[in-house]
């Protein structure tokens, strides 16, 4: 268990670089680096946002990564939190967001994902991202995940509350009522 708990610190830290601060002069370090790291995505309305400033900052977040003709577990997985997604009501888009990445956004333009967040009737507070490949790539690795072939992409789900530093990967066969549980949670270790 302790060796679980290092290893998802080592690949959660360029996260921690991402704005969660400390000291003060490891935060200006922190700061310096947020700007040389922030990095441009695509929403699917089309709208450019900054991954840290505009995604993360302030918010519960529960990444997943998907791409649009996966065949079998991307669907899956974004129906789990479809699911989710009722379950949390007002909370969604106030406190907590999910970002659904694509891991191929070579083919998942913004047009593509928004047919597809449509099929799972993704509301208010659920972004879907693509860009460039070059940008993907860095977002996706900081987030522990780089992949060479989209299929390689993992299929756990990352919660998250930046400001508490909390961070933890959630099994996808985990129940909805367990997830949207857990999202609250995070959010109430901040009010």
């Amino acid at each position: 268990m302790k060796h679980a708990a290092l290893a998802l610190a080592a690949i959660l830290l360029p996260l921690h670089l991402w704005g969660h601060s400390g000291h003060e002069a490891a935060a200006r370090v922190r700061a310096r680096e947020t700007r040389a790291v922030e990095r441009l995505l695509v929403t699917q309305h089309g709208n450019r946002v900054r991954f840290y400033s505009d995604v993360l900052k302030g918010k519960v977040v529960l990444v997943s990564f998907v791409f649009t003709h996966c065949p079998d577990t991307c669907p899956m997985q974004t129906r789990k939190l479809a699911a989710v997604q009722a379950l949390l009501g007002g909370w969604m888009g106030s406190s907590i967001r999910f970002v659904s990445i694509s891991v191929d956004p070579e083919r998942d333009a913004p047009d593509v994902l928004r047919d597809y967040a449509a099929r799972f009737d993704a509301g208010p507070g659920w972004l879907f991202l693509t860009g460039n490949k070059s940008d993907i790539d860095d977002v996706v690795g900081r987030l522990g995940q780089a992949v060479a072939a989209p299929e390689a992409h993992t299929s756990l789900f990352l919660a998250g509350n930046l400001k508490a530093g909390r961070w933890s990967w959630l099994h996808p066969d985990t129940a909805p009522l367990e997830i949207a549980e857990h999202l609250r949670n995070l959010v109430r270790e901040t009010s």
